[in-house]
């Protein structure tokens, strides 16, 4: 059984890997390591101010990376359109 285990757990973790969004390029024009609406609406255009607050868990006023990774990843905003 543990070498079950052992054999799956590399396939598991991969697997999750291969599941989470790639995080698209958002400028981050202010240069202070994280985004703002406006900066997260160059790529969402159709972000609203509810749904930055969905994304910002910490309530900080700003998106980083983490939460924007874990929005994607929950289907909180989809990835953008790719021309």
């Amino acid at each position: 059984m543990k070498r079950i285990a052992l054999v799956l757990a590399p396939l598991a973790f991969a697997t999750a890997v291969a599941a989470q969004a790639t995080l698209p390029e958002v400028a981050d024009t202010d240069g202070n390591g994280t985004w703002s609406l406006v900066e997260l609406q160059a790529v969402w255009t159709d972000m609203t101010e509810e749904g930055f607050a969905a994304i910002d868990t910490n309530v900080d006023g700003a998106v980083d990376t983490t939460e924007l990774q874990a929005a994607l990843d929950n289907a909180v905003i989809m990835p953008p359109a790719t021309n």
